[in-house]
């Protein structure tokens, strides 16, 4: 977590620490041969840029204007009922992204190394391997309900992240063929959170509902069932070929292991009742699954990160976009708040902090270095001491030699 800059500090200690910063951004002559030009740096070892981290050090540092935006919107909805909490959930979303993406470009930058230099995984790697399980497996709580298995931002504020899942025996073609029938579902009841502690959560009672197949064309069938399941919380859709239901990932456990269901002997078996038999869609990213021992195995391991990482982004993004929507509905007067004045100058100067670290590796000219000089003094400039507070812990660990060996050749 980011941290503000405290109160007792005083504004030349501020002008001192930022100075300190911005020391490490600073352009340095940098010798070539047969040309000069400038660079962020020199290193003077011939070290390779890593561009792996050059996109973590840009994450970290857009990072520190996604927590200023997020501490603005705080204070801006702070007098709506039950927005905090909203609120709360937005951010809490966002901060396990934000870990998230740093694991996984961690994570295929270890594993891209491992493939070119057909080595075995060395202990780092596992490590790697071990950390970005134990953040997946904690996705469901560590992001307050924002983000699904297949990496999916919920739509809007007021909802949850669901779980899909296919009914086995149940898609287009059996909905429009084999005449008509009465199928009952019973979906089990979910239980509660204890309300003190020691105290066992309570169970509601199983709901029992019917829809009539009838075999009359797939829109009517959709319809019904849609209509049937509303009581229980499910929905259901087309997905190509595929009937594709969905509930509350807090309730499917309980579904996944209660639900029965019972046909008259045409689509579904009649008698007594039996347990459906229900696939749930795969998530984006499998760790438990992964086997990095071969080649083959590492391979399929870093195709599911590279289609992870745009899934990352446009969560985020939508993540984002809801966040600042809740900012805009708190300001009662229609005028920006200077905690959000505060996170838009802070996001200019991280923005050219960003773009400067994602830079493909090579010398800069002397009139790119020029460029970004000016656009860090005008962006600089804009900031306040509030600004720079939560701006300085992104910068702080850019010290003149990580700049060096980020961006030079």
């Amino acid at each position: 977590m980011l941290t503000t800059t405290p109160s007792l500090i005083t504004a030349p200690t501020q002008r001192a620490s930022l100075a300190a910063s911005a020391d490490a951004l600073a352009p340095v002559p940098r010798r070539s041969a047969g040309a000069q030009g400038f660079s962020l740096g020199a290193t003077g070892h011939g070290a390779a840029a890593d561009p792996g981290s050059a996109r973590t050090v840009a994450s970290r540092a857009d990072a520190a204007g996604s927590t200023a935006l997020r501490s603005a919107t705080a204070g801006s909805v702070a007098r709506e009922p039950g927005a905090q909490q909203q609120v709360g959930r937005l951010q809490q979303g966002l901060d396990y992204l934000d870990r998230l993406a740093v694991s996984v470009q961690q994570l295929k930058s270890g594993l891209s190394d491992t493939l070119a230099r057909r080595a075995t995984p060395s202990a780092l790697l596992n490590d790697q391997v071990a950390q970005l399980r134990q953040l997946w497996s904690q996705r469901a709580t560590d992001a307050g309900g924002r983000v699904d298995g297949d990496l999916q931002a919920t739509a809007d504020v007021d909802s949850t992240a669901r779980q899909r899942f296919k009914l086995r025996g149940l898609d287009l073609a059996v909905l429009t063929q084999g005449g008509r029938e009465t199928l009952r579902l019973q979906v089990p009841g979910q239980r509660s959170q204890a309300t003190t502690a020691g105290a066992p959560g309570t169970s509601t009672p199983p709901i029992t509902v019917a829809v009539t197949l009838d075999g009359e064309g797939t829109p009517a069938q959709l319809r019904a069932l849609s209509q049937a399941l509303a009581p229980t919380g499910l929905t259901v859709q087309v997905q190509g070929p595929e009937v594709v239901f969905s509930v509350v990932e807090s309730q499917w456990p309980a579904l996944r292991d209660g639900l029965t269901l019972r046909g008259e002997g045409k689509r579904f078996p009649s008698g007594q009742p039996v347990r459906a038999w229900l696939e749930p869609s795969p998530q984006a990213l499998q760790p438990d699954r992964w086997q990095l021992q071969d080649a083959d195995g590492q391979r399929q391991a870093l195709g599911q990160l590279l289609q992870a990482q745009p899934k990352l982004a446009k969560a985020r993004a939508q993540l984002s976009g809801q966040l600042q929507a809740a900012a805009e509905r708190g300001r009662s007067d229609g005028a920006p708040s200077s905690d959000a004045m505060t996170a838009s100058t802070t996001g200019s100067a991280v923005s050219v902090i960003a773009d400067a670290a994602s830079t493909p590796a090579r010398a800069m000219t002397g009139p790119e270095a020029a460029v970004l000089v000016s656009q860090l003094d005008e962006a600089m400039g804009a900031a306040d001491f509030t600004s720079l507070g939560s701006l300085l812990p992104a910068v702080r660990g850019l010290h003149r030699q990580r700049v060096q060996q980020l961006l030079s050749t």
